[in-house]
């Protein structure tokens, strides 16, 4: 998959924007503040529906305006699509392909598969287990339209059942009964994705591992591993042995939402255990890994958004991201760099494979 074109109207910080891209490497180099991260953030949108921010479309619009437009020309093979999403204050985010108007953003995620690499990445790190569900379910998302559904379909069914615990509190009552019907909902669609996230984790892992050493030269060894309940007991008996703890709380305590990744360092944490630079060789080796299991699961190389990849590591790990992307990669890849004179270095590795766009 690659993109040719990108035209974007008041998003963000652009006014007017419009560049042609090169079919393998694209190098945005510039200032920081000239937006650069907010061009891949355009792309990524147009692929996922959604900023990678979780901004709202207010926040996307250009200061002093009242609507932005983002419109990408991507193709693959004989295939093209001319993605359009515009978007005007008080009014609904319309999203269309060709020409037609997407009624489900469901039915659009996983058309265009896409991995952003990006200095946020450290919250999957360093924030709590519902940022590494997330990363779990964007993935799974993008190449199983049923997880998704799954995913949507269980969501519901949390809430209502949360409400009607609540309700049970707030009127002085507790029937048990008519909670098993969101129970026996919760536990099928649970199970499934307990299942498939767990089989996701199984095979990113090797993945991971292969990419760590790549980039680190072997120095240290990493591992993922998937924590549930579920590993113990089956959904639908861990909701009903936890009844009484949900009708205090006046919520669901337990599930697959409150399932976790564990990131391992050397058999440690690597959260507390390890440094700047091992963090962020972790995450770029997870986002690669991540790119390597689309295209496994696609037959569709994604498109690698690097935003600022070679922060806090030292040139040695950034030569060996670069001699990845140069001989291991095959589809089209964007990098953002503030350096100029690094930006000539990186394509003379990449023995001139790309193309240099400037913000000035």
């Amino acid at each position: 998959m690659r993109i040719g074109t990108l035209i974007l109207n008041n998003f963000k910080n652009f006014e007017h924007w419009q560049a042609s891209f090169h079919p393998q490497v694209n190098v945005l180099v510039g200032p920081n503040g000239r937006g650069k991260t907010n061009i891949l953030d355009a792309i990524y949108m147009l692929a996922m529906g959604k900023s990678y921010f979780s901004l709202t479309h207010r926040q996307l619009i250009r200061h002093g305006e009242h609507f932005f437009s983002l419109r990408g020309l991507f193709e693959k093979e004989n295939t093209q699509w001319d993605v359009l999403i515009k978007y005007r204050e008080g009014e609904r985010k319309i999203l269309s392909v060709n020409g037609k108007e997407t009624e489900r953003l469901s039915d659009h995620i996983g058309r265009i598969p896409v991995v952003m690499i990006s200095p946020y990445d450290r919250d999957l790190i360093g924030e709590g287990g519902e940022t590494r569900r997330k990363f779990l379910d964007k993935l799974i998302s993008q190449y199983d339209a049923a997880y998704l559904a799954d995913l949507i379909r269980y969501h519901r069914t949390l809430q209502q059942r949360n409400s009607l615990l609540k309700f049970f509190a707030a009127n002085g009552l507790f029937d048990p009964a008519r909670l098993e019907p969101f129970d026996l909902a919760l536990a099928e669609t649970g199970t499934r994705i307990y299942e498939k996230r767990k089989e996701l984790t199984a095979k990113i892992n090797p993945l991971l591992k292969e990419k760590y050493r790549w980039i680190s030269g072997g120095a240290e060894q990493v591992d993922i591993r998937y924590k549930s309940a579920l590993d113990k007991m089956p959904l639908l008996e861990i909701l009903r042995k936890n009844l009484e703890r949900d009708r205090v709380l006046q919520y669901t305590g337990s599930g697959i939402h409150r399932d976790d990744l564990e990131f391992l360092i050397d058999d440690y944490p690597i959260r507390k255990f390890g440094s700047q630079g091992q963090q962020k060789s972790f995450l770029v080796a997870l986002r690669l890994a991540q790119s390597d299991l689309l295209f496994m699961r696609k037959n569709d190389t994604p498109i690698l958004l690097f935003d600022d990849a070679f922060d806090k590591l030292d040139p040695r790990r950034v030569q060996q991201i670069l001699r990845y992307v140069k001989e291991r990669m095959q589809g089209q890849v964007f990098i953002t760099d503030t350096h100029e004179e690094r930006t000539g270095q990186l394509l003379e590795v990449l023995e001139n494979q790309g193309k240099i766009i400037a913000l000035s």
